[in-house]
């Protein structure tokens, strides 16, 4: 199954939005989307193949799907500590939140994922996240006279949950494991995405599910 690069939202009956969120790219972006998703009883994120993106915009997620101060994660550098909160934000969603997560949820998707667990604010259904969540800076480089240019990444901050822990080569593991099989990825199935809206008091068939968003 692939899970294309695109921002899209989708209707489940009448009380259940999925939206499949690509990237974490900008705080207006969520903004429009919570806004859609409060007309609903259930908002089913789908984070998955989401590598992360602006923190601001994870910042703004969180304030605007909690209903109080939430502690998103504190960035240990060499020369300081920093300690990142989310206030929450008028107009959230404050219905059910349902989040897929898979081995390509990494950076600021699994810290969602981990906060949402840590503040039992919903379920986390999937499968185990990357672990890829330091905070680092590009460093562009340029060597010869005809000027070769190139990047190294430098891991400029440790990042640590609210409870301590830090997921880097760990990741976060999903409240319930759910796998597609090789048939279902043949098939075109989702069974992941299936599961939620079944959790969420909706139906949905895996065949269904898998043709969403196409």
């Amino acid at each position: 199954m692939v899970h294309r690069a695109r921002d899209v939202s989708e209707p489940v009956g009448r009380d259940i939005l999925v939206w499949k969120m690509a990237v974490f790219r900008d705080a207006d972006h969520v903004d429009a989307m919570i806004g859609k998703a409060r007309t609903y009883e259930t908002l089913v994120l789908d984070l998955r193949g989401n590598g992360g993106g602006a923190v601001d915009a994870l910042r703004r997620l969180v304030s605007r799907c909690f209903d109080r101060e939430v502690h998103v994660a504190t960035v240990r550098q060499r020369e300081k500590r920093e300690r990142r909160i989310a206030k929450p934000a008028r107009g959230g969603f404050r219905g059910r939140l349902i989040v897929l997560v898979d081995s390509r949820s990494a950076s600021a998707a699994e810290m969602f994922a981990r906060i949402v667990q840590i503040e039992k604010r919903g379920d986390v259904i999937g499968d185990r996240t990357a672990g890829a969540v330091m905070s680092s800076r590009i460093m562009p480089h340029k060597v010869g006279v005809a000027g070769v240019f190139y990047a190294t990444s430098i891991t400029i901050g440790d990042v640590r949950m609210a409870d301590g822990a830090s997921l880097e080569k760990t990741g976060v593991t999903p409240d319930d494991l759910v796998v597609p099989s090789p048939a279902d990825l043949a098939a075109g199935r989702d069974p992941v995405l299936a599961a939620a809206v079944a959790m969420a008091g909706g139906s949905i068939t895996p065949e269904q599910a898998g043709r969403l968003f196409r």
